[in-house]
């Protein structure tokens, strides 16, 4: 990672600077002038510059060419605007730029232009700023006995709340006990938010959070990174590092020499939870000269140690905080009633929402007293005694709330307990349920009078025109004989609608005498037969002894009259229906009878299948669609279930019924 600076005033060169920012490889650090960066450019703390001018004026020039004068070696990239002129373009060079591009810049090509240039500071980096005299001083008896009382009283800042104010705090007595003459202290970025997506930042970037006696510029522009130099080097082995000195061989790696002299250090010690390396102290000589022992460098080791264990419990803080905030956020902003009550009654906290339902909008603290009586007893139960209430509806006069009561049971599951209460509104649902209940009825009832009134005006049309007839007709035999027919005929249809309206709408009656079944199939084939004026036939098999069904004579007659009738109207010519009879073993091992009835018609298509048992579901043009919808409810009222079903191989019913068999 290179450490970049930006100088510029200039509007049109942000996409640039938007560019070199978001790059992986830069560090970049942005002022409009020069002043603003002198005191971390003279201590070293770039390795490459970037000029964009906005004009080639003096002041430009002046500027380019005093940057040069402060930090000789530093790579000077002066990026010009598109046509300047090429005696602008040799001032520009004259005054001290190692090279000039012109706008818009490819930024792989400017990348591996200030890599080239780099490698100057990298075959001499010691060169920027000389390397501090070694003075030797004898050593203070005391200063070990004073780190170790520091260390062991250093365990209460795992209390600690706001990392920077004690990290602050702990270099100022560092320095106060130990006489250095400057500490950095930089750490990775805090888990400060709630959201596990926001708070796993990347954090390989070491941002120093306090200092002293490094310039405020330099601390505010500077950072380290796990990706090279101190931060790479601690972070994959965390150890002790002392600069190039007298005392101690070179180092390979010239960035974090670089580091070491920017920032004025002698050691490098690691920051760490006892799991993994938080951040990276750099700290300077001592104020009297002199070289840090082994022994007091390792002490100073355990002290950052448990400033690391403080800063972690300082996030772990911070995240707690903002979830608490987070979540009491998003319960104010819901539309659900939220309210938590202690395990003395009293209110912990509630929402926006429960405010308004409880106190109409006034902004006065909601109370337990201000709770209905009947969610009031509710909640009781729960805090008290640790009831488990089922969600329930409570309707005032003005609204419809559904409640429900979740217990927040400590860990010990001690009682009293801490509850919360929701209430949702469900004032408009319930009215909107009731509104859509009453359409319902209104059309099904608008259904049924349609389906009665084109019934009854079928029956109708032949007794109207024989009345019409009546008076010039009556001597007549044939006319006579019409009229018995019509009469008969429109009457039993006009009984078949009243008696179905009548089982459609009365409450079911228990099977309560036993009946012959094959004699209850045949008288009630005979008048479907009858009703549907057609010779047809009925041919019952049976591998079972006579059998006596429980049931309500009439109702199940009615039913298996509806059946046969729609496989007489459904057969052309001379209808002829099959019946079968058998027992099957149930799942709980009683004996079911299963009937199986199959006319000569073309059968169900699948379509009118699944539907044949609706009401009002027909596909003649004459009847209402109950016949089936009726078998179905009485054999249902019988415990038994019908089945209409297409047929997909010749000899396959067309209707199957399950009644249970007496035992």
């Amino acid at each position: 990672m290179t450490r970049l600076l930006l100088i510029t005033d200039d509007t049109p060169a942000q996409p640039l600077i938007a560019a070199l920012s978001s790059a992986a490889d830069f560090q970049v650090t942005l002022r409009p002038r020069l002043a603003d960066a002198r005191s971390p450019l003279s201590a070293g703390a770039f390795e490459a510059c970037v000029f964009l001018p906005g004009d080639l004026g003096a002041d430009a020039l002046g500027e380019i060419a005093a940057v040069r004068a402060l930090v000789p070696q530093l790579p000077l990239v002066a990026v010009l605007p598109a046509g300047t002129a090429t005696d602008q373009q040799q001032r520009v060079l004259g005054a001290g730029a190692d090279i000039v591009l012109f706008r818009p810049v490819n930024l792989p090509a400017l990348t591996a232009i200030l890599q080239r240039l780099g490698s100057r500071i990298a075959a001499d980096p010691a060169g920027l700023l000389p390397a501090p005299a070694p003075v030797s001083l004898p050593k203070v008896a005391a200063m070990s006995t004073a780190l170790e009382v520091l260390r062991d009283f250093s365990q209460v800042l795992g209390y600690s709340l706001d990392y920077r104010q004690l990290t602050q705090h702990f270099i100022l007595k560092l320095r106060e006990v130990v006489g250095v003459s400057r500490i950095a202290i930089f750490l990775e970025p805090g888990a400060v938010d709630a959201l596990p997506a926001v708070a796993a930042a990347d954090n390989s970037r070491l941002n120093c959070v306090a200092a002293i006696g490094v310039p405020g510029e330099l601390v505010e522009c500077f950072a380290l990174s796990r990706k090279s130099g101190l931060g790479r080097q601690l972070t994959l082995r965390p150890q002790i590092l002392r600069a190039p000195g007298a005392s101690t061989p070179p180092m390979l790696d010239p960035k974090i020499v670089r580091e070491f002299e920017v920032l004025g250090g002698q050691v490098a010690i690691p920051i760490n939870d006892r799991e993994r390396t938080l951040g990276v102290a750099v700290l300077g000589g001592r104020l009297m000269g002199g070289e840090f022992t082994d022994e007091e460098l390792l002490l100073v080791y355990h002290l950052l140690e448990e400033l690391g264990l403080a800063v972690k419990n300082s996030w772990l803080h911070t995240q707690l905080v903002s979830s608490h905030r987070l979540f009491a956020s998003v319960l104010d902003g819901i539309t659900t009633g939220a309210l938590v009550a202690g395990p003395d009654l009293s209110v912990l906290y509630a929402n926006r929402a429960i405010t308004g339902f409880l106190r109409g909008g006034h902004d006065a603290p909601v109370e337990f007293n201000d709770l209905p009586s009947a969610v009031a007893v509710k909640l009781h139960e729960v805090v008290e005694k640790g009831a488990t209430v089922e969600p329930f509806f409570h309707e005032s006069p003005a609204a419809v709330y559904r409640v429900s009561v979740i217990p927040l049971r400590s860990a010990a599951g001690k009682l009293p307990q801490t509850a919360l209460l929701l209430l949702e509104d469900f004032t408009r649902l319930n009215a909107a349920q009731r509104a859509e209940i009453e359409s319902s009825n209104l059309q099904l009832i608008g259904l049924i009078a349609r389906r009665f009134a084109h019934e009854i005006r079928n029956s109708l049309v032949p007794l109207t025109t024989h009345q019409q007839l009546f008076d010039a007709e009556i001597n007549n035999a044939e006319f006579r004989e019409s009229l018995k027919h019509a009469l008969t005929r429109e009457t039993q249809r006009i009984q078949r609608f009243t008696e179905q309206m009548l089982l459609l709408a009365r409450a079911d009656t228990p099977p309560s005498e036993l009946a012959p079944l094959d004699e209850l199939l045949r008288s009630s084939f005979a008048k479907s037969r009858d009703f549907a004026g057609v010779a047809g036939e009925l041919d019952v098999r049976s591998d079972l002894p006579p059998v006596m069904l429980r049931c309500n004579r009439a109702s199940l007659g009615h039913a298996f009259q509806e059946i046969f009738l729609n496989g007489l109207q459904s057969s052309g010519g001379e209808p002829r229906l099959a019946v079968s009879l058998n027992a099957a073993p149930t799942s709980d091992g009683r004996a079911e009878l299963v009937i199986q009835v199959r006319d000569t018609g073309g059968g169900f298509a699948p379509e009118s299948a699944g539907r044949a048992t609706e009401p009002f579901f027909t596909t003649r043009n004459t009847g209402v669609g109950l016949g089936l919808t009726i078998a179905r409810r009485v054999i249902e009222a019988h415990q038994g279930s019908l089945d209409v079903l297409p047929r997909h191989a010749p000899g396959d019913p067309d209707v199957v019924i399950r009644l249970p068999l007496p035992r």
